[in-house]
């Protein structure tokens, strides 16, 4: 069991700060783990319009985390007063999101094991006679989609957003993408938004494009499926299980082995 990624390449492009537990499970299966990052997580850039707006929390009834980073950055901005979320229904998108949500603030989350919006819409708790007249607060980072604010306000919800982190696109040196193409051209590779695949696009030249479009593409969620379609990929991007860290595997090792 230990080695059933024997020889098997893997590029993973999470944001720095997520791909660590993912990269030695990689390896503890006999697999490699290439880093590459195509996402790099930074602070919002208002953090006292943000900090003013979680001064607020009191006045909402449920709270919705977006993604592990939105976790984490409002506890950064909230340092010593995360008791002022104790209140809050808190919800989370995907399994991750509320493990870390569970383990900051020893709390109760509501969740599902899909990886987006309209996963998450599918909640009892989020259905129009549970949100009708509730306040909900989205925490989220800067410029996310409108589609779950969108349809709870529909619900009969008033819906706002604390931005509390941003998504750019890292620099690299030609040379160093250059090297670790032509060294570790990888057999599959993890990207887990739409973002994230545009960034990695960016980030090659034309024939680095080319390599990456004859391999094995891993992609979270049927919305990202759709989106990866559209890029000329010559083999058809499959679906992780979940997009924690275990679905991921999992669907890695039945991917090998199927090889």
């Amino acid at each position: 069991m230990t080695e059933v990624l024997d020889g098997i390449k893997v590029f993973v492009t999470r944001p720095e700060q997520q791909a660590e537990a993912l990269c030695e499970s990689i390896q503890n299966l006999g697999g490699t783990a290439i880093r590459f990052p195509v996402i790099e997580i930074t602070p919002c850039r208002n953090q006292q319009a943000a900090k003013t707006v979680l001064d607020n929390i009191p006045q909402y009834d449920i709270g919705i985390f977006i993604s592990r980073n939105a976790v984490n950055w409002t506890v950064k901005l909230l340092a010593e007063k995360t008791s002022i979320l104790d209140k809050l229904t808190l919800i989370a998108i995907g399994t991750a999101t509320a493990k870390t949500l569970e383990q900051i603030l020893s709390a109760e989350v509501i969740t599902n094991s899909g990886a987006n919006s309209e996963a998450l819409l599918e909640l009892e708790a989020l259905s129009e006679k549970d949100v009708r007249g509730k306040k909900i607060i989205i925490f989220r980072g800067e410029g996310g989609r409108e589609y779950l604010a969108t349809t709870l306000r529909k619900r009969g919800a008033t819906v706002d957003y604390v931005e509390v982190y941003r998504r750019d696109c890292p620099q690299y040196d030609k040379d160093v993408v250059a090297k670790l193409w032509s060294s570790n051209s990888p057999d599959v590779v993890i990207v887990t938004s739409n973002k994230g695949l545009e960034n990695l696009f960016s980030l090659l030249n034309d024939e680095q494009r080319n390599i990456l479009l004859g391999k094995q593409l891993l992609v979270m969620g049927e919305r990202m499926l759709d989106f990866s379609n559209g890029f000329g990929f010559t083999r058809p991007p499959i679906l992780a299980e979940e997009s924690s860290d275990e679905g991921i595997l999992s669907t890695i090792v039945k991917w090998a082995a199927s090889k």
